[in-house]
């Protein structure tokens, strides 16, 4: 079997084919990007030379699904939200894996709870 890395945002949710089709996904464009990596994340805007800049406007670091899932501050409430859902059953920080494994329904919501929109054209500071 040939490795490739493509798709590699995705394996780290679902190292496998077999449990992605175990899941249920109601697949919205937030959750689309997150586990994709693709979509309104904008390292990947810039990747593909559509934004200048793959800093978030605050310049608080790069805006990658890794950032927004245990750094970014604009997410501090939404991502303590999901951290206190994942401590009463396991330890947190969290592998993606495990996440889509044990905490999907608390993953979804709180990927749904981002508006990137919003988020990617604010100017204000943290």
């Amino acid at each position: 079997m040939e490795e490739t890395k493509k798709g590699a945002i995705t394996k780290e949710f679902f190292p496998n084919v077999e449990s992605r089709l175990e899941v249920n996904l109601n697949l919205s464009p937030n959750v689309t990007a997150i586990m994709t990596g693709h979509g309104n994340i904008r390292s990947y805007l810039h990747r593909l030379k559509i934004i200048g800049s793959p800093e978030f406007p605050c310049k608080h670091g790069i805006q990658t699904v890794e950032h927004l899932k245990f750094q970014c501050r604009r997410l501090k409430n939404e991502t303590e939200m999901l951290k206190n859902s994942v401590l009463k059953v396991g330890n947190w920080p969290v592998s993606k894996s495990k996440l889509t494994n044990k905490n999907l329904k608390q993953l979804i919501s709180y990927i749904n709870s981002i508006d990137l929109e919003k988020l990617n054209h604010s100017n204000e500071q943290i």
